[in-house]
């Protein structure tokens, strides 16, 4: 079974992705995600690559009172 439905940010939550990988690619730093996707529950890897570096404005280590 594959997915087909189109990711729609406003049910994508931090909470429910991993990162499973971080790896330089041709073009920079890429990402890989897991997570569910929201119509049908698939597994998904979604890859994307960083598009910008900015200062955070939160302390580490990081918990679960961020996402809360």
């Amino acid at each position: 079974m594959s997915c087909a439905h189109e990711l729609d940010a406003e049910y994508l939550y931090p909470g429910d992705t991993d990162v499973l990988e971080i790896y330089e690619g041709d073009d920079g730093v890429h990402v890989t995600l897991a997570l569910a996707c929201p119509e049908c529950g698939e597994a998904l890897e979604i890859d994307t690559a960083v598009e910008s570096v900015d200062e955070g404005d939160f302390e580490l280590p990081l918990d679960d009172e961020l996402y809360d």
